[in-house]
């Protein structure tokens, strides 16, 4: 069983156990809305790669955000919150020899571990991870919009919750963290008041503590990752000759739309950041078009594109 799935059942059983205007105004807001639903960019024709080639390289960058995160999990800390559903188990067979022996080693892997990493208030021990992606384009995005204002205006709660779950292209990467500083002394606890003979005490102190598990989630916008995989790509072609140039002007076409789709989608609030992203990609396709000396601005807009996926994941 997972670890998440666990956390919702002891949710569950700790709650059984515990139970033994103006015009003007109006106007402006029109003219909001006519601004959001412009379509601001059409598709481009040609993709300057293939299709399948970006799509493998945006399933690596996925890969290695999640294995960069996997790299930050505590087996120690996975473990010991395994010997606690030991205990818990062991509790419900009224088996308290085995409950304790279960929490003695959950505590004695924390304890370790608070030797180890004195200051560490978080330990991840596990993480998971949901590709929700929209395969669409901007005048779609903007009639998905169009009727989510609908059902709202109509008070349709229900088909406003449909519209907008449709405006989302990411990989959802949940974690779950273990709170150091607390959880090894909910153990002791339990074990006091198991050895006192409490077991229903003991099972609410337990449950308790799976319960201040910290369950966090970033959303990396699948637009911009590719919009990055298109700059990767248009970095290693050679604009020299006349064809290629037309590729790596077709590859930062489309990494603009991709950008100009994750700012419609609502990634970043509409960051001012989108606006200088946009800006370098126009003076990039001009020096491209003048056979200037692209790559140091390439390699720089690269940087900060990084940066920008980092910041609104986060």
């Amino acid at each position: 069983m997972k670890i998440l799935n666990k956390i919702l059942y002891s949710f569950l059983a700790i709650v059984l156990l515990t139970s033994c205007g103006d015009k003007s105004q109006n106007k402006s807001e029109e003219n909001s809305v006519a601004q959001t639903e412009e379509i601001r960019m059409k598709k481009p024709d040609e993709l300057g790669m293939n299709a399948d080639s970006l799509a493998g390289k945006v399933q690596e960058q996925a890969i290695d955000a999640v294995e960069s995160l996997n790299d930050q999990i505590v087996a120690e800390a996975s473990e010991a919150l395994g010997q606690v559903y030991v205990a818990l188990d062991a509790l419900e067979a009224k088996d308290t020899k085995g409950a304790l022996v279960a929490l003695e080693k959950s505590t004695g892997k924390l304890n370790i571990l608070l030797a180890r990493k004195p200051d560490l208030a978080l330990v991840p021990i596990e993480v998971s991870v949901k590709t929700v992606d929209l395969v669409t384009d901007l005048e779609t995005i903007r009639n998905i919009k169009r009727a989510a204002r609908q059902a709202l205006k109509e008070d349709y709660f229900q088909v406003l919750r449909d519209e907008l779950a449709k405006l989302a292209s990411e990989l959802q990467v949940t974690k779950v963290e273990l709170p150091l500083a607390t959880f090894p002394e909910a153990m002791k606890s339990a074990a006091v008041l198991i050895d006192k003979g409490k077991t229903d005490e003991a099972k609410v102190v337990l449950y308790t503590a799976i319960n201040t598990l910290v369950i966090s989630e970033e959303r990396i916008p699948l637009p911009i990752l590719r919009a990055q995989a298109l700059i990767a790509q248009a970095i290693t072609d050679d604009a020299s000759n006349e064809d290629k140039k037309k590729e790596v002007l077709a590859l930062l076409d489309n990494a603009e739309y991709q950008l100009i789709m994750a700012e419609e989608l609502g990634y970043g609030d509409r960051d001012r950041e989108y606006k200088e992203l946009n800006k370098t990609i126009k003076e990039l396709k001009k020096s491209v078009k003048d056979d200037g000396d692209s790559q140091a601005l390439f390699e720089k807009f690269k940087t900060k594109l990084a940066d920008f996926k980092k910041r609104i994941a986060s």
